[in-house]
């Protein structure tokens, strides 16, 4: 890693973790007000720590499969350039590839209002089997805001003579103190695609609550939702850019205990609401240009 961009995290407070996951380098960010981990492989923020605080992010102790494409439930994992299954090949990996690669760092710095501004890159020509799995060029850069909760803006440039058709989401896993105390508020009236139910549409009346066995694509979902947890006394502010759907996800008890990479419990701990342009939503970036992904998350204290 280059040692200026080393000595820039420093002075910020920051340090690197060789090859602490599968053999990728983290990031470390300590600050009076939040301790924050990003993770080179896969592009992850794993961690955001305000301080006082339980962990904005949830981690799951289960390693998953130690294998190319095996998955891990934590932080914000990016789904990108596919969401879900491949849709011409079963042995492709779920969710795309750039959860599955090693990013770069490319910029350390703060913003004006000093915020810490952290820049990794993943690129289709630095890795051959990107190359051979996906035939457009690509650019995907995300920059990570850290400060007063934290925010990503994930961009993808086609490098590419073609259109590259693109489903994508940030599967974020918001950690709560309880799913059955929790709710998402601000999807009244929204259709949403309930894949628990044969994919059957419906439209949402009222919050989402509890959150559990969930598994539903909102179509043309508002910018702004609210993820209430009682348990921790908390509620945390999602504002999103650049996206049309919003997924919600929790697998429930019995799903949870036939999954190999989460342990049985795990679903109490988390909701998925991701940042997602899926299904209907999907769309293509045209040759040269680029589309923009952004979620903001700050957290608010509720009276418990």
């Amino acid at each position: 890693m280059n040692a200026q961009l080393i000595q820039e995290l420093e002075a910020l407070g920051g340090e690197i973790l060789p090859s602490s996951l599968r053999d990728c380098d983290e990031i470390i960010i300590d600050q009076p007000s939040y301790k924050a981990r990003i993770a080179l492989w896969g592009g992850h923020l794993v961690s955001f720590v305000p301080s006082g605080q339980a962990d904005l992010l949830f981690q799951s102790a289960n390693e998953g499969a130690q294998t190319r494409f095996g998955r891990r439930h934590f932080g914000v994992p990016v789904c990108w350039p596919w969401f879900g299954a491949h849709r011409d090949d079963e042995h492709f990996p779920a969710h795309g590839l750039a959860r599955y690669f090693r990013w770069d760092l490319v910029e350390v710095g703060r913003f004006k209002n000093g915020d810490v501004k952290i820049v990794i890159r993943l690129a289709s020509e630095d890795h051959p089997l990107i190359e051979e799995m996906w035939p457009y060029a690509f650019e995907l850069r995300q920059v990570f805001r850290l400060g007063d909760g934290f925010s990503i803006n994930f961009s993808a440039a086609n490098l590419s003579e073609e259109s590259m058709p693109i489903s994508e989401a940030m599967h974020t896993y918001f950690h709560v103190g309880s799913n059955q105390a929790s709710s998402v508020v601000g999807l009244d009236g929204i259709r949403y695609v309930d894949k628990f139910n044969e994919g059957k549409e419906f439209t949402q009346e009222g919050s989402v609550a509890p959150c559990e066995e969930l598994d539903r694509v909102y179509l043309d979902a508002p910018n702004q939702l609210e993820l209430v947890d009682s348990a921790f006394s908390r509620k945390l502010v999602i504002e999103t850019e650049g996206s049309c759907s919003t997924v919600l996800w929790n697998p429930g008890a019995a799903l949870a205990a036939l999954r190999t990479d989460m342990e049985d419990d795990d679903y109490q701990h988390f909701v998925c609401v991701e940042t997602a342009n899926a299904l209907g939503n999907s769309y293509k970036i045209k040759p040269g240009e680029m589309h923009q992904l952004r979620v903001s998350v700050k957290v608010e204290a509720i009276e418990s």
